[in-house]
């Protein structure tokens, strides 16, 4: 009996330890977040920049996120705008920038 309460327990909260899946602009915010990360490691400390916005689209065979980035970029008085194309993993751990 005691095995049968254990049992019963362990299923009930296993759902709970599931990951959240985001979506929306959670799953947006996530992924400018990422990308803003990725950037700071990267880049001259000297250069400031902006991630405007992110279109996207996951792809389910490779667990990933095909990313398009507009960044704002300025160092000293020169700026630029452009787009960030990147790779970024479901897990939000590793960024493989593409253009």
């Amino acid at each position: 009996m005691k095995y049968l309460f254990t049992f019963l327990f362990l299923l009930t909260i296993a759902p709970g330890c599931k990951p959240k899946v985001l979506k929306g602009k959670a799953l947006d915010n996530k992924l400018k977040e990422t990308m803003t990360t990725y950037l700071r490691k990267t880049l001259n400390p000297d250069v400031t920049f902006e991630v405007k916005d992110v279109m996207y689209y996951p792809e389910v065979t490779e667990k990933n996120f095909i990313c398009q980035f507009h960044v704002t970029m300025r160092k000293g008085n020169k700026d630029t705008t452009g787009i960030v194309a990147a790779t970024i993993t479901q897990d939000f751990q590793k960024v493989f920038r593409t253009q």
